[in-house]
């Protein structure tokens, strides 16, 4: 599945969104308070909309999708605590993130997403959400800044308006590094498929922009913009 391949190039943006935390292990990473996502994310949009108060009314929207975000988060940061081996397959990612309600060996249900881990050829943790004419109700790239983790773009490409792909490593406190896509369309029209991907690579799997270009040579693999 392509969808499951790459990160959300919409997630390359740099404005931030926070998430209330559910789990001692994500306690520890929360940075921001709502108040300081606030500030940040509000000064951001201001400056690139020229509109303080378009900016506080977006940044607040992106605070709940953060929030959204956190049991997705959870699942994910579970498989790549410090001192978990790296060769880890579909089953043992299933017992480690046991936040997921598993209801086979391949799928299961996590708050309104659907949830899958595979081996194509590496291990893989997915996250599927789609709904029609929605916007996207998950951030997951900044809600991971926010609970003070370190974000760093790889490659991002766009397909078209409102359709991207993105690639991102993430050094997490407490957690060893890890390779986060997310694949995204906002649906054109009210009628339209909304969806986002979110997969990470269990197996620790750090790719180069290079490595990117290689895979999809037909894709025009670029930097995220800052």
């Amino acid at each position: 599945m392509r969808a499951a391949l790459f990160v959300a190039f919409l997630a390359c943006q740099t404005l931030g969104l926070s998430a209330a935390v559910t789990t001692p292990a994500a306690a520890a990473l929360q940075e921001e308070t709502r108040e300081q996502f606030m500030q940040r994310c509000t000064l951001a949009g201001a400056e690139t909309a020229n509109m303080e108060s378009y900016a506080e009314g977006a940044c607040a929207e992106k605070w709940i999708a953060l929030n959204r975000a956190n049991p997705m988060l959870d699942a994910i940061l579970s498989v790549f605590v410090a001192g978990t081996p790296s060769a880890l397959d579909p089953a043992d990612v299933q017992r480690r993130a046991s936040i997921v309600r598993w209801t086979s060996p391949s799928e299961g249900q996590l708050s309104g997403l659907k949830v899958e881990v595979t081996r194509t050829p590496t291990t893989r943790i997915i996250f599927n959400w789609s709904a029609t004419g929605q916007p996207i109700p998950y951030d997951p790239v900044e809600a991971l800044r926010v609970r003070g983790a370190q974000v760093y773009p790889i490659g991002c490409y766009a397909l078209g308006a409102g359709e991207t792909n993105g690639v991102w490593r993430v050094d997490a406190p407490g957690h060893a590094p890890f390779a986060l896509t997310v694949y995204r369309r906002e649906a054109p029209t009210a009628s339209a498929l909304s969806y986002i991907t979110v997969s990470a690579d269990a197996e620790r799997n750090l790719p180069t922009l290079g490595d990117l270009m290689a895979a999809e040579p037909d894709q025009d693999w670029q930097d995220c913009p800052s």
